[in-house]
């Protein structure tokens, strides 16, 4: 399904699209190709879409286009695709060549980044009554997706859920309860120490939530905080990361938590994945990818908090945008409310790129893979708990999402203190989001 990126390396690929900035990504986006191309033979405008996939994913979406197309005989859809990683570079090269696409794919990570270096078209004018795009028909918590502070850039193409996946029967084995209901931080890391004994500490009965933003983000989101204010800047201070770091770092003494040897020893796959923890935060979407490489299921329970917030959202698998200089941004506006809005997309997509965004689009996917249906029973769960889409990670976020990890790793190792870990955190932010 949608959330292709890697959850534990999703925002370090964001330095990939800096570099493509810096050496003129943005400037390619929004100065060249536009004005100069003219309409087509017959009066037709051919709209240029890049989307990152597989072909499997391009049959799919070009069903779609036909759709489209019979329905609107004046657009055409010229449609591109590569692979997560080769995307960006991807789309710098035609960007550079004068060629940028009319629609793109875009990650939910790195929409305030393209909307701040100007490559993003403002799509507040195409959207509303009687406009070209209908957002109203946005699940709820959607409805701030694709916002960079007051400016629509983007309109979710699907979303998923944070979740906490664990081996059950591993969890039943060691006698421990599992997180089918809610559960406070210190009586699900009670349980997750019975695996761990059990094992004789060869299986965790979790990863560290400490050593990537994920875990940070839904704490601190349970806490009342956000991990990125509307601005950019971080939504917590040095307090609340030395709470978080601490609580961390004792139930990793205790043995409930893996150390950093777990997730080293465990690259290039996952702890949860070489049967080393048997419990970890993921979005949902992956379950049925992350079960298939572990050899056994994965289920889905609810992520403990010591709060009546769950800390989890909304989360945007992908985002439509359109280029700011295209040509064509009513027409491809037009476009991107077909793909959101027209129950026939959802119907040909099902949840390959994740659950359909709007209420318009939901249940008309016939769905039989058993791990969707997991997914779609989970977001029914968590349905009334979930809070709306936060604002997108600042430009430098990745950068200091790399040193988060960094840091952590110094620390679970014992070789510097929470207060030593805490100050060198914000030391780096001040510097990378200057």
């Amino acid at each position: 399904m949608g959330n292709d990126a890697p959850s534990r390396r999703p925002l370090t690929r964001r330095t990939t699209l800096t570099a493509l900035l810096s050496a003129g990504l943005g400037t390619a986006l929004t100065a060249c190709g536009g004005p100069s191309r003219s309409v087509g033979a017959g009066g037709a405008v051919t709209l240029r879409y890049f989307f990152w996939g597989d072909s499997g994913r391009a049959d799919l979406i070009n069903k779609c286009i036909a759709v489209f197309e019979r329905d609107h005989p004046k657009i055409r859809v010229k449609s591109s695709f590569a692979a997560f990683d080769s995307f960006w570079p991807k789309l710098s090269t035609a960007a550079a060549g004068g060629n940028p696409p009319d629609v793109m794919h875009i990650d939910y990570a790195w929409i305030r980044t393209l909307g701040e270096h100007g490559v993003l078209a403002d799509l507040d004018g195409h959207t509303g009554p009687g406009k070209e795009i209908d957002a109203s028909t946005l699940v709820p918590s959607l409805r701030t997706a694709g916002m960079v502070e007051d400016r629509r850039v983007a309109l979710p193409l699907a979303h998923n859920s944070v979740s906490l996946m664990y081996d059950a029967k591993v969890w039943a084995d060691a006698g421990a309860r599992p997180p089918t209901a809610r559960m406070t931080w210190d009586t699900f890391m009670e349980q997750s120490l019975k695996v761990t004994r059990h094992s004789g500490r060869t299986q965790f009965g979790m990863d560290n939530p400490g050593q990537n933003y994920m875990g940070v983000e839904t704490w601190m989101r349970q806490q009342g905080l956000q991990m990125w204010t509307e601005k950019g800047a971080l939504g917590f201070g040095h307090d609340d990361m030395r709470r978080y770091l601490g609580l961390v770092d004792d139930w990793r003494k205790e043995g409930a938590l893996a150390g950093p040897d777990v997730v080293l020893e465990s690259l290039p796959g996952y702890p949860v994945t070489t049967r080393r923890v048997a419990s970890y935060l993921e979005w949902d979407n992956q379950v049925g990818g992350r079960s298939e490489m572990r050899g056994s299921k994965l289920s889905l329970g609810l992520v403990p908090t010591d709060t009546s917030r769950s800390g989890i959202y909304a989360k945007p698998g992908m985002l439509l945008s359109a280029a700011a200089k295209s040509p064509y941004v009513g027409e491809a506006a037009q476009f991107i409310n077909f793909m959101i809005n027209d129950r026939r997309v959802a119907k040909i997509l099902g949840t390959n790129i994740g659950m359909p965004p709007t209420t318009r689009q939901e249940g008309a996917a016939e769905v039989t893979d058993p791990a969707v249906r997991q997914v779609q029973t989970y977001e029914k769960q968590v349905a009334a708990t979930l809070s709306p889409t936060p604002p997108p990670p600042a430009d430098g976020g990745a950068s200091l999402n790399v040193y988060l990890q960094r840091v952590a790793e110094k620390l679970f190792y014992g070789r510097i203190s929470v207060d030593h870990a805490v100050d060198l955190f914000f030391d780096q932010a001040k510097v990378v989001l200057a």
